[in-house]
């Protein structure tokens, strides 16, 4: 029986949900279900309420971030089209069985409103500028740690990841002017000028120092409210640690979760936060199950507050399409 590629991704999409649902549940099992639901119903509201603002106030800053960055490339549009955008590619992240991540389906109908190079390079560039701001306050904070031997390892492991990520950075740049040349020989002259158009693009946002530096800001601003609204969640159910601990770990759950392992990180998230959480509850003085459902709880509620936070882009894509036609009506 021969087997299509789209049988081949349906097949590769259940496989990774599969592995996400089967970590979840490992997790669960492993703090004990009943304890971790009993934390969840007594939780503060107060800290619920206080860490979904929080995100919603870091999803506005990385909203602005976007549309500042996306204007220094050429792309004139509103906030309300990059609000509505970027919802609805939360939204697709989190409750469409696709393959297909948020940031692409965002990239994709942005290209609907402008030209498409510059559109894909805005989400890319955006979602670069934010990890790379969110691991440089992760490897500032890092030094306020305390000095016992699990801080020390996340210290250099935070470290290692952000030269790692500059290093790519900066090579994709060489790599692209290096694979320009190799195509130009081999008279490929459209996909030369294409690559050469986005390097040019790049670079004269990275020389573009006001800018760099605003978005730079944005980005630790937003993630600086999102990493605030876990130690929230972290306080809502009584449990402790360390501030500084916070701004390390959760940047490390968020790299851990862009991974492409399971439909929206589901299952590969909850399983970092466990892992590293319930280390820094233990060394604030914890039992090892204590510590155990506390963490899995402050995962669980973090999965939750993000599911609430993008349900409204369900209602983004009608949006999409009467944004579209005022765009085609003013134009």
């Amino acid at each position: 029986m021969v087997i299509t590629a789209k049988t081949r991704s349906a097949l590769f999409l259940a496989f990774k949900a599969l592995l996400g649902l089967g970590l979840l549940t490992f997790v669960l099992y492993r703090a004990g279900a009943r304890n971790v639901f009993s934390s969840i119903l007594s939780a503060d509201s107060r800290y619920l309420a206080s860490a979904t603002l929080l995100v919603l106030i870091s999803y506005g800053l990385a909203i602005k971030r976007w549309q500042i960055l996306s204007r220094s490339l050429g792309i004139e549009v509103g906030f309300q089209r990059f609000a509505v955008l970027h919802f609805f590619g939360l939204f697709c992240n989190y409750f469409l069985p696709a393959g297909v991540g948020g940031d692409v389906v965002k990239a994709y109908y942005l290209s609907k409103f402008e030209k498409q190079r510059k559109s894909y390079l805005s989400v890319l560039l955006d979602r670069y500028i934010g990890l790379l701001a969110l691991l440089a306050v992760a490897s500032v904070v890092a030094f306020l740690q305390p000095r016992d031997d699990f801080h020390l390892n996340l210290c250099y492991i935070i470290w290692a990841i952000l030269f790692a990520f500059l290093c790519g950075g900066i090579a994709v740049l060489f790599f692209t002017d290096f694979l320009a040349r190799l195509l130009e020989r081999r008279n490929r002259q459209q996909w030369v000028e294409r690559l050469r158009d986005l390097t040019a693009l790049t670079r004269g946002f990275i020389w573009n120092y006001r800018i760099v530096v605003i978005t730079l800001l944005l980005s630790i601003a937003a993630q600086a409210s999102s990493i605030l609204a876990v130690e929230q969640l972290s306080l809502g159910i009584g449990a402790k640690a360390d501030l500084a601990s916070f701004f390390v770990i959760v940047p490390l759950v968020f790299l851990v979760s862009v991974l492409p392992i399971s439909p929206g990180g589901l299952g590969t998230r909850e399983a970092a936060f466990v892992y590293l959480l319930s280390r820094v509850y233990r060394i604030s003085g914890m039992e090892f199950a204590e510590a155990q459902s506390a963490a899995t709880t402050v995962a669980l509620l973090w999965l939750a507050v993000n599911l609430l936070t993008s349900l409204p882009g369900a209602a983004s894509y009608p949006l999409l399409g009467r944004l579209r036609t005022l765009q085609l009506d003013e134009t």
